[in-house]
């Protein structure tokens, strides 16, 4: 069994079936006596229980681990033990494009040249537009062009063998900036894909005073460089053509702030939007609000002014348990398409000018359990001096069943891993394999705003994905949560968050399909507690009428049926199945046609619902059970502005008037009726 730091379990041989693992001789499946890692956590070696063979696995593992970058988070990038994986599937416009298969991912091996010197593999850092990638082993890096398939490495051992990567790397465009030790010395260095690899073609070396403890790309174009001096350096890359150098702009000193730099595993900053976009670089290290990660901490440092004018930092601690967390504004590749497609219909300038419900300042987190985010980084920021007394907003959290690598912005989802034990009485081993998950992140996160009485936010936020096909699918699913919940716990009226909700949903055209779906997949204890915030399940029917939505009516014919006298819904039914018989919908005439006989396996109700639609008399006198022995009258509908009505040939024709359609709410219903695909 593995753990992740804080506690996601991984792979797993629990689920093992004894009797192959013994006919197949693989005694590490039933018990491991002892075990370490080899070569950087890239594979693990055991001994099993009477046996003294070694066994050794591979492991496939997030490249955070060796690099913190946000663009390995951001392209879920993982690093094997001879090279990488990178994940296809973030090219596809959606959810319902993505797949699980193996083939979207793509496989790339290190050249043995580079690997039979420099192995293991220490770090591994993909570029924010996924072209390139970048490795270093124990001493010198290669890099790798996803598009052509080339690497490109040292020519000369000894150039390659002079420095090792200590500190990180990350790329700028086509540059590759590499945190480096040579020597006695310390640099930064600037490599050009489009260069050989030497060190007289290094297009920047930048020394400085102490080995360098993480780098960190931060906006356009800034570079923050933290070091065992507890100083950040704040460099602006400046790439112009074939050429690149840092410009070092600014610096902070944490002296007597952060006790132990070499634990500092990732940092960051927010900046403003004004200083991001308007302001001086050059005073950017004097507004900016520094983030950390130090020993499973995500630590704040928020800078205020002494009465004598000096810069000092208020530092809170934001979350504990912490393995990676995301800073969405670090991450253009995801926000670029999130931002430029996802913009409100019919709302103005001034408004989304005003009113950011984007998810761009957003800050995610995964503590080993949830995936917390906090949808605006500003509400840590304005709560965060611990002076004021003012507790951290509180974030969302979305519970999982797998191991979350990366939030897709673009696509309202957490994309993820889990691991598979395969065994067959076909072959003569057991392989283990990781697949693919996702998890719809909307509903959690309006729930959350809608629990926090900022139902204005959440539809807005809603706004964003409208162009996503599953979002009335992720709208179900909140729908779902919610009442199941309070069916379970029963809250009182003014804690039941299910009218607001209901509220909320009711804003979306798709609203009567959602709580139709959501009624048919709950238990029928559910309904009553859906229905009692809802209006009736006629008046429902009626606007599904209104509209068009025969297949949505049809659900909420089986609520009248459930909550009603047969009776009751016997004219909804001939009125539904004469509009599906007008529009062509055969398939839905079937369908209706299949629950008149479920209610009737004699089939009288069906012959006598089939004949008035079709206005023919009864052939028997007899009536149905259905509708208590009296003769089905086929109601008067209007439709397009034209009045139908039907003649009975003993009692002459007889008008129905139809129910004023209130607000359409929510409806369930039964396998008789498929609902509208979503």
């Amino acid at each position: 069994m593995t753990w992740s730091v804080f506690g996601k379990s991984g792979g797993s041989s629990f689920t093992a079936d004894h009797s192959l693992a013994d006919s197949n001789d693989e005694r590490w499946l039933i018990g491991v006596r002892d075990g370490f890692w080899l070569g950087g956590g890239s594979e693990v070696l055991l001994l099993g229980y009477g046996d003294e063979r070694l066994w050794i696995l591979e492991m496939a593992r997030s490249a955070v681990a060796g690099c913190f970058s946000p663009a390995n988070i951001s392209r879920s990038l993982l690093q094997t033990t001879a090279g990488f994986m990178i994940y296809r599937g973030y090219d596809m416009p959606d959810l319902t494009a993505m797949s699980a298969e193996t083939a979207l991912w793509h496989n790339v091996q290190i050249p043995e040249s580079y690997l039979s010197d420099q192995w293991p593999i220490r770090s591994v850092v993909i570029s924010h537009n996924g072209r390139y990638v970048a490795v270093a082993g124990r001493r010198g890096l290669a890099h790798y062009s996803v598009n052509s398939g080339r690497w490109k490495t040292f020519d000369d051992p000894e150039e390659e063998n002079q420095f090792t990567v200590r500190g990180g790397m990350c790329w700028h465009q086509h540059v590759l900036v590499a945190a480096v030790e040579s020597g006695d010395s310390y640099q930064l260095r600037l490599y050009s894909r489009e260069q050989p690899l030497d060190d007289s073609q290094a297009l920047h070396i930048g020394e400085l005073s102490a080995p360098i403890v993480c780098i960190s790309p931060s906006g356009d174009d800034s570079l923050l460089v933290y070091t065992h001096e507890n100083v950040l350096f704040h460099y602006i890359v400046n790439a112009v053509d074939d050429s690149a150098k840092l410009l070092l702009v600014g610096q902070i000193a944490f002296h007597g702030i952060i006790r132990a730099p070499p634990r500092v595993r990732a940092i960051s900053w927010i900046l403003n939007d004004y200083q991001r976009e308007h302001g001086d670089p050059l005073q950017d290290v004097a507004v900016a609000s520094v983030i950390f990660l130090v020993d499973g901490k995500l630590v704040l440092l928020q800078p205020s002014a002494t009465e004598e004018g000096e810069l000092k930092y208020d530092m809170r601690v934001v979350a504990h348990n912490v393995e990676y967390f995301a800073l969405m504004r670090d991450q253009p590749a995801s926000n670029s398409p999130f931002v430029n497609t996802a913009v409100p219909p019919n709302a103005s300038n001034e408004s989304l000018a005003n009113v950011e419900y984007g998810l761009r300042d957003s800050l995610w987190l995964f503590d080993g359990s949830d995936m917390t985010v906090w949808m605006d980084v500003q509400d840590i920021l304005n709560s965060a001096p611990s002076d004021f007394g003012k507790e951290l907003p509180p974030p969302a959290k979305i519970p999982l069943d797998f191991y979350p690598l990366s939030p897709l912005l673009d696509k309202g989802i957490v994309f993820g891993l889990e691991t598979d034990l395969i065994q067959r009485r076909d072959i003569s081993f057991t392989s283990l394999r990781f697949s693919t998950r996702t998890h719809l992140f909307l509903p959690s996160l309006l729930r959350h705003q809608i629990s926090q009485y900022n139902a204005p936010a959440a539809l807005h936020l809603s706004h964003f994905y409208q162009h996503l096909p599953y979002l009335p699918h992720a709208l179900e699913i909140l729908l779902h949560d919610v009442l199941d919940e309070e069916v379970d716990k029963q809250p009182s009226a003014e804690k039941a968050l299910l009218p607001s909700v209901l509220s909320f949903l009711s804003s979306f055209p798709s609203y009567l399909d959602i709580v139709v779906r959501c009624t048919r997949k709950t238990e029928l204890r559910s309904w009553r507690t859906l229905f009692k915030y809802l209006p009736s399940p006629q008046d429902l029917f009626e606007e599904s009428l209104q509209k068009g939505s025969l297949k949505t009516a049809g659900g909420y014919l089986l609520v009248l049926h459930t909550f009603e006298e047969l009776s009751s819904s016997s004219q909804q039914l001939i009125r539904l199945l004469l509009r599906a018989k007008e529009e062509q919908d055969w398939e839905l005439c079937k369908e209706l046609a299949r629950f008149l006989m479920a209610l009737d396996e004699s089939g009288a109700t069906l012959r006598e619902a089939m004949e008035t639609i079709e206005l023919k008399s009864p052939s028997s006198e007899r009536g149905s059970f259905l509708f208590e022995h009296s003769r089905l009258q086929l109601p008067r509908t209007e439709r397009n502005g034209v009045v139908l009505s039907a003649r009975n040939s003993e009692s002459g024709s007889q008008e129905f008037e139809s129910p004023s359609a209130g607000r359409g709410r929510v409806s369930s219903q039964d396998d008789y009726f498929s609902m509208p695909d979503e």
